[in-house]
């Protein structure tokens, strides 16, 4: 082969690794949306309404790439006027995983639960699982349930701080 071929032939890997790129980005904004508009609609909405919720969006700290957290962001949850959980997308890659997001309490990030977005084999389709350590075997559908537990216990540890 000579070097024009080479050219050639790395110029269509890399436009192919680009167009895969492309897919798993849409793919994981997609995702870590829809994960966010059902937890501030349809888990939280009625305390949002009452006040008891308040969200916020900023922009992620950290992200393993650029070009796949354009267009996704952190959410804080704050309740109550005090405690606030963050829900922050680390990244894609995962092994076992599509991607990653670290559930915590604000000012208690050593603590952080993870969120692995895991694809359904042969479904097509995606669902949240949480993580508590690496060492879990135990796989966690996480939901609105799961979450409120989640949160009930960590405010439960704070009420005896």
């Amino acid at each position: 082969m000579g070097f024009r071929e080479k050219l050639v032939k790395l110029s269509e890997i890399n436009q192919h690794r680009a167009d895969q790129l492309e897919a798993v980005r849409r793919t994981w904004i997609q995702e870590v949306n829809a994960l966010y508009k059902s937890i501030t609609e349809d888990w939280f909405g009625e305390y949002m309404k009452e006040g008891y919720v308040t969200v916020e969006h900023r922009e992620l700290q950290y992200a393993e790439s650029e070009d796949i957290f354009l267009g996704t962001y952190m959410m804080v949850l704050n309740f109550g006027g005090g405690v606030s959980a963050v829900l922050e997308p680390i990244g894609t890659n995962v092994i076992g995983a599509f991607g990653k997001i670290e559930l915590y309490l604000r000012g208690h990030k050593d603590k952080n639960i993870s969120l692995l977005l895991i694809r359904e084999e042969g479904i097509g389709g995606f669902h949240w699982e949480v993580w508590k350590n690496r060492k879990q075997r135990e796989q966690i559908l996480f939901d609105k349930k799961t979450f409120e537990e989640i949160l009930d216990e960590w405010l439960e540890r704070l009420a005896k701080v």
